[in-house]
């Protein structure tokens, strides 16, 4: 009977401590979104890839993916939403979350995945 209500208790512990894992990643605002990439460049994966971006001021930006050509877009927030859009030629305007997931570590979020990424100050791309 201990055993049963010790190895309860370890459940329920496991699964306050996912719970509070997960509710520890915070979605930014669009200001914290400019103020975090604007003239900054990251460095993260997308779907397994590695890769680098630069946000330049303008609104224009370069991503590089690992072993791949640089490609040129563009940034925005929108205002109504709190979301990152990037646009793309291949793509068009797309919206994503962008999350807090710990201390100088953020994530996109794409569709049920978040994508990490790390901010490196100033334009560090070729």
């Amino acid at each position: 009977m201990e055993r049963r209500v010790f190895m309860g208790l370890v459940l329920v512990a496991s699964l306050i401590g996912g719970g509070v894992a997960m509710a520890a990643s915070v979605k930014l605002s669009g200001p914290e979104i400019e103020a975090l990439l604007s003239g900054n460049t990251i460095t993260g994966t997308w779907s397994g890839t590695a890769y680098r971006q630069y946000y330049a001021p303008d609104g224009t930006t370069i991503y590089v993916p690992e072993g791949g050509r640089a490609d040129e877009g563009r940034w925005r927030t929108n205002p109504d939403t709190n979301d990152y859009e990037s646009w793309w030629r291949s793509t068009g305007w797309t919206p994503y979350a962008l999350v807090r997931v710990g201390e100088d570590a953020y994530a996109w979020i794409n569709g049920d995945r978040q994508e990490p990424f790390r901010v490196l100050p100033g334009r560090q791309i070729e």
